[in-house]
């Protein structure tokens, strides 16, 4: 063998050498990463179980101790849902609730008479009227006893988000104080106590007005992301009539609705390259809550749907994918979760013939009305957009 041929052997087997080398060494780095991955998913899926089982434990306890002191419907005490904010003093003698859904607010306190009763009320409403996130967050008796379940310090939200002062004016306090005096209030007697409770309306127009304090936040986000800043409105809106401080028993956090261990893991790791479990401080936060929700709607568009052609298709499964998953949506086309095969199917329909399919065959009754509201909401948003809402 000649000596060129001998150095061009040596040079191959160097090469052969070199690309088994890296072959074992990305074999071995994937191995890593698949237990990396493995061992960061088994801690969130234990922190996050933790969370719910302590948010259960301090729901329940909670309960008892509104159902010894307060009248209940069904046995259920009256808490923070996703559309309807309510808070009760550290005694539990006095409660406010904004209903954002309804455009009503309630107040509700313990008192010897009616005259009692008007000023505990009217001190009530004029604390309503300075309430901002921040200091929400600070009061929630169930978020202090689920951090104390956690052996957490409860964190705080940065955030001066007013509840409802920035949709009142001077002109409406006057006029809503003035309803609060001449008001006949609602009695009650429960266990020795005297409950005494006044009902007023919100101003007119009032989740258009809220909608435009996030108007900043969604327009960014929308922009930043590439959707709609109309669906990002209509999906706020559905979930949770603009409620900074919504929460639901799965449970799920904020505007947008955030449950920590599925969409705020997607969209946390999508933004910003790094796992976390989002905590309920985190997502109250409204600049952080839509940003969030704007990064998930990014994913469902851009990435899990991103085979289906039609803009309009896939914007109607996006919606409800929000709600239920892309994998329902699949299922809802060829009878398992596999979205990449159900988009070859949905591909061959119009747009009309998708939104039809999906009212009629997906998995859950709410998934159908959401679909709708959030549908006809984005028309609304749309021409509210056009005139600066």
């Amino acid at each position: 063998m000649g000596s060129s041929k001998i150095k061009l052997l040596f040079k191959f087997l160097i090469l052969l050498f070199v690309v088994n080398s890296s072959a074992n060494e990305f074999q071995k780095f994937k191995k890593e990463q698949q237990k990396e991955f493995k061992e960061f998913k088994q801690t969130i899926d234990t922190e996050f179980e933790n969370y719910q089982i302590a948010h259960k434990e301090a729901l329940s306890e909670f309960n008892k101790e509104l159902n010894r002191k307060w009248p209940t419907k069904n046995g259920k005490a009256e808490i923070s849902t996703k559309q309807k904010f309510v808070q009760y003093d550290k005694n539990l003698n006095t409660k406010k609730v904004i209903n954002y859904k309804k455009q009503t607010i309630s107040l509700e306190v313990i008192a010897k008479n009616q005259q009692e009763a008007k000023l505990k009320i009217e001190k009530l409403f004029n604390t309503l009227l300075i309430e901002d996130v921040k200091t929400a967050y600070k009061k929630d008796i169930l978020e202090n006893k689920i951090a104390k379940k956690l052996k957490k310090k409860q964190a705080p939200i940065k955030s001066n988000q007013k509840l409802i002062a920035d949709i009142i004016t001077k002109q409406d306090q006057k006029q809503m104080k003035e309803e609060l005096k001449k008001q006949n209030l609602i009695i009650v007697k429960h266990k020795g106590n005297f409950f005494y409770k006044a009902n007023i309306k919100m101003p007119p127009n009032s989740t258009i007005k809220k909608a435009k304090t996030f108007k900043k936040f969604v327009v960014k986000n929308a922009n930043k992301q590439q959707v709609l800043p109309e669906l990002v409105y209509a999906i706020i809106h559905s979930e949770s009539s603009f409620n900074p401080m919504a929460r639901s028993y799965i449970p799920a956090f904020g505007l947008m609705q955030i449950v920590p261990r599925s969409a705020g893991i997607d969209s946390y790791q999508y933004l910003y390259k790094k796992r976390r479990l989002l905590s309920s401080n985190y997502l109250y936060n409204p600049e952080k809550n839509i940003t969030i929700g704007s990064g998930y709607l990014h994913i469902l568009y851009y990435k899990y749907l991103r085979k289906i052609k039609d803009p309009k298709s896939r914007l109607y499964c996006t919606i409800a994918a929000y709600n239920t998953g892309a994998g329902n949506v699949a299922r809802t086309f060829i009878g398992n979760t596999n979205i990449n095969k159900a988009a070859l199917t949905i591909n061959k329909l119009t747009p009309k013939e998708v939104y039809t399919k999906l009212m009629k065959d997906l998995p859950y009754q709410e998934t159908k009305k959401y679909l709708k509201k959030v549908n006809d909401r984005i028309y609304i948003y749309n021409k509210l957009l056009q005139k600066t809402l």
